[in-house]
């Protein structure tokens, strides 16, 4: 008798970028994948940093489309915020003017022209901040994906996907630093990476039921 294959899930985050040399996003992505519960649970879950490059990142998701994982949960680095930011929706929108790792803008405003204007993410947002929040991280859930490389990620990952694939996006921020003031909110990187390995386990306890 065949061995089963591993049911697949896939976790994406990014690199830098002008402005934020060293991206947590990337980083927390690979950490995630080398938890040993995984593979225990009968999964595979792979962890992918982007180069912040609109092109490569757009011929990555195509190709991840043509063997869909149960659900993506993408990263990205959001470097004023202080909390974790479910994204409820990605934007067909785009900076004219932001340009990504490469030096490479988007010479329009339109992400996808005579496109919808929204794309909602495949998601329970409610649930997702319940779940990052029990993991002892502040999180919130958010409508503004910006307009830079994450919310065009984010929205091609949405129209690459089928339907019932579960795609989410997460906006953290920079980490804190361990011993930090009590009042300051941001999470450190390990407390980060502890909330997205437990964000990917109750979306494999969701893809079984």
């Amino acid at each position: 008798m065949k061995k089963a294959r591993p049911l697949r899930a896939l976790v994406t985050g990014f690199g830098p970028f002008p402005g934020v040399p060293h991206n947590p996003s990337g980083v927390i992505a690979e950490a995630v994948t080398r938890s040993g519960r995984w593979a225990r649970l009968g999964w595979q879950v792979e962890g992918v940093p982007f180069p912040t490059d609109y092109r490569v990142v757009l011929g990555w998701i195509k190709a991840f489309a043509s063997a869909p994982p149960a659900f993506v949960i993408m990263l990205g680095v959001a470097a004023r915020s202080q909390r974790l930011r479910v994204e409820m929706v990605a934007r067909n929108r785009v900076s004219a003017t932001a340009r990504d790792v490469s030096g490479r803008k988007v010479n329009r405003r339109l992400l996808e022209p005579g496109a919808e204007t929204i794309r909602p993410g495949r998601h329970a947002g409610a649930a997702l901040v319940r779940d990052l929040r029990r993991a002892g991280v502040p999180a919130r859930t958010s409508l503004d994906a910006g307009r830079y490389v994450c919310n065009a990620a984010y929205w091609w990952m949405l129209g690459a996907m089928p339907r019932e694939t579960r795609v989410v996006f997460v906006h953290i921020p920079l980490p804190g630093k361990a011993g930090q003031r009590r009042h300051e909110p941001r999470p450190t990187l390990p407390a980060m990476i502890r909330a997205i390995t437990a964000l990917v386990g109750a979306e494999i306890g969701r893809a079984r039921r």
